[in-house]
């Protein structure tokens, strides 16, 4: 800021210089141009003087924004005590068997309400302060993704001991969330929006809404410019679903931070920021993470798999696991020196993150003595013998050494509650079902599956119009063959719109599982919010199908050539398309995986379709009742009623296979259409249901 106000000061200067010359100029010049007078030249002065004003007036307001997202209101201290935590010991199979199986065992063994466990946490014990990055490194299996999940209150195990915020804040408080922000290993984004337009629409959703929406905008500016992301700011994230490449991992992955780091949380946990990235964008993200931790006093802790020589040299502290124990914890340039006092000398040049890892996984010796290297859990045992006669509490110098660092966090936050509640937190209930809508929208442009049905089912209905061309005309539906053929016209269009529907529907919420259960985590909505939100948004394109393909098979095979009949039958095919949609979303909401769904979807629809009427009309007695939970049954019936009721010639004494073409069951539409309904309610508040079981923590 002070260089650019001495910029503005020597522009000025310059100016008032140019134009002392250009007088000077004027005058030599024999007064050709009448020299600029005295109170003119300082009424340039004055605009001059009034422009750099309002230049540095502007580049504070920036800098000011920029300050207060780079650093956060509320630093907090992280202390972990003596963390342990357990699972179950024997595999959890899903399944009514199994489930019987096992009670049958522990009643056998008279301790039906005990479930046997294993301990994967031994004794967890550490502090990390603001303007700290601490990475928690160990072998595949040690136990850091466990850890840091139970360190975010992402993870619902048995957890014996105490995880703390400022001495107060558990990770689980619904209150402490804006505080902590949480990237996980898998890039959860949508790959179908831009990186700004991902920025923009969590901002919408986790910002407090008193602020403006151009306020959020700059936010958003501000947050790809620290992270070094806004030359990027208009390019997809892409992604295999979408079928386009997008941005990079390392860009991806920065934009998952950007999206906690807008409600400028104190705490920032990253479970392996750096899998799948190159050294050197692995490097440049270390480097953003300390800048936010050094400037923004935030605590800042994250896994890290296999940690380079250069990155080693950035982090403030390291946590050692291996097997789920505490190996050390302390300053990571202490590290060394600490397991050369416990026996374990680093060879010359190696990188110190791969001897500690070598050491974590039971590796003991030299690493030029191959042949003499031992591997195994007898080794790592005999480590853990080593630090217990040796502890490493006079390593841990930042954390412990320093108690008025702890006392003064303190006395900065003593009001956070009273402030947290004060605020409110994120966009209103109706702006939360809009964005949703909106985001999965824009999310799917890409998309070709959805122009794939909308193309298949114009393809279909126009085939049917020509094989049924002019079929449904009085001539012609007066013969039994005739009628039949309508029949079967009426059935098929019936199956093929709600089976369309249907199993396109299976694939709406198990795509967007891990999208919910992250929101969810992060208190950004409440789950009626995604489930009317994501249901507005599928209506265009499920209005568009039955309409287009209702139309043109109406049209081209000749039906009932009245309006209020065209209506009608246009009501009816809508209704059971949603109700068919609704069960869709049904089946993928409670799944929840993709092939399991399908599977399952085709054994409804079967027995559905089956018993619908048109197949068989002798259903055996016991069988019967599934012909009544048929929204099949139930729109075929109405469609027959609207386009064969009266028009079809009476059918031969005995013929009962004449019967199909008798018209409707009922004497009025109303029935079928109230079913209808009733089952599309049942169906959508049992993906409510679903999805709220699907969003509980686990």
């Amino acid at each position: 800021m002070h260089r650019g106000a001495q910029d503005d000061r020597d522009t000025a200067n310059n100016s008032n210089t140019n134009t002392n010359a250009m007088a000077e100029t004027q005058s030599d010049a024999g007064h050709e141009l009448h020299p600029m007078a005295e109170g003119d030249s300082q009424t340039v002065v004055v605009d001059l003087e009034r422009q750099a004003s309002a230049f540095r007036a502007e580049s504070e307001a920036g800098n000011s924004q920029r300050n207060e997202i780079s650093r956060t209101k509320t630093p907090m201290h992280l202390t972990f005590n003596d963390v342990c935590t357990y699972v179950p010991a024997e595999l959890q199979v899903p399944g009514i068997v199994n489930t019987v199986k096992k009670l049958a065992k522990a009643c056998a063994k008279g301790d039906a309400g005990k479930v046997p466990e294993r301990q994967i946490l031994h004794s967890i014990t550490g502090v990390v302060n603001p303007g700290e990055v601490v990475a928690i490194i160990g072998p595949s299996g040690s136990g850091k993704t466990t850890f840091i999940s139970l360190l975010a209150g992402r993870n619902h195990l048995r957890t014996t001991g105490e995880i703390l915020y400022n001495d107060q804040h558990k990770p689980t408080d619904k209150a402490f969330k804006r505080q902590l922000g949480y990237v996980s290993q898998e890039d959860v984004l949508f790959e179908g929006l831009t990186v700004f337009e991902t920025l923009y629409y969590t901002a919408v959703l986790r910002l407090p809404r008193a602020m403006t929406n151009e306020d959020k905008r700059e936010r958003v500016s501000i947050i790809l410019e620290v992270l070094g992301i806004a030359h990027v700011k208009d390019s997809i994230v892409g992604g295999i679903r979408v079928g386009r490449r997008g941005i990079s991992g390392g860009e991806k992955k920065r934009v998952a931070i950007g999206q906690e780091l807008l409600y400028n949380p104190s705490v920032i946990l990253l479970d392996e920021p750096t899998s799948g990235l190159d050294s050197t964008t692995a490097l440049n993200l270390i480097h953003t993470l300390h800048d936010l931790a050094q400037v923004g006093n935030r605590t800042i802790v994250t896994t890290i798999h296999q940690p380079s020589s250069r990155i080693y040299q950035m982090l403030d502290k390291l946590l050692l696991m291996g097997q789920g124990h505490l190996l050390f914890y302390g300053n990571a340039s202490a590290a060394t020196d600490y397991f050369a006092t416990i026996g374990y000398t680093m060879p010359y040049g190696m990188n110190p993150a791969d001897y500690f890892l070598d050491v974590a996984s039971g590796w003991s010796g030299e690493a030029k003595d191959c042949d003499k290297l031992t591997v195994g859990d007898p080794q790592l045992k005999a480590l853990l013998g080593a630090i217990a006669a040796k502890p490493f509490e006079r390593f841990k110098t930042a954390a412990l050494e320093s108690q008025s660092i702890l006392k003064e966090v303190d006395l900065q936050t003593s009001r956070v509650g009273e402030e947290e509640e004060a605020e409110p937190e994120g966009a209103s209930y109706l702006t939360q079902i809009g964005v949703i809508c909106v985001r999965s929208m824009k999310d799917r442009r890409f998309e070709s599956f959805s122009a794939d049905s909308l193309g298949v089912a114009l393809f279909v209905a126009i085939l049917c119009g020509i094989m049924w061309w002019q079929q449904g005309r009085g001539e012609n539906i007066a013969t039994l063959v005739g009628a039949s053929n309508v029949a079967a016209l009426l059935f098929f269009l019936s199956m093929f719109l709600s089976v369309n529907l249907m199993f396109s529907s299976i694939f709406t919420f198990p795509t967007e599982k891990t999208m919910l259960l992250k929101e969810r985590e992060a208190k950004v909505y409440p789950v009626s919010a995604f489930f009317f939100g994501r249901t507005l948004a599928g209506i265009p394109i499920d209005l568009a199908i039955p309409f287009s393909v209702t139309t043109i098979i109406y049209l081209m095979a000749g039906l009932k050539p009245t309006v209020g009949a065209y209506l009608l039958t246009l009501i009816t095919l809508v209704i059971s398309c949603f109700t068919a949609g609704s069960l869709g979303l049904l089946i993928g909401a409670a799944v929840l995986d993709l092939k399991r769904a399908q599977s399952v979807s085709i054994c409804i629809m079967l027995t559905l379709m089956l018993p619908s009427g048109f197949f068989i009309q002798n259903i055996p007695v016991w069988l019967s009742w599934i012909s009544y939970l048929s929204y099949i049954t139930y729109t075929f019936d109405a469609l027959k009623f609207i386009q064969l009721k009266g028009r079809v010639p009476e059918c031969p004494p005995g013929n009962e296979a004449c019967s199909l073409l008798s018209g409707s069951q009922f004497d009025t539409l109303g029935p079928q259409i109230g079913i209808l309904l009733l089952m599309l309610v049942v169906f959508r508040a049992g993906v409510y249901v679903s999805l709220r079981w699907a969003a509980k923590p686990k």
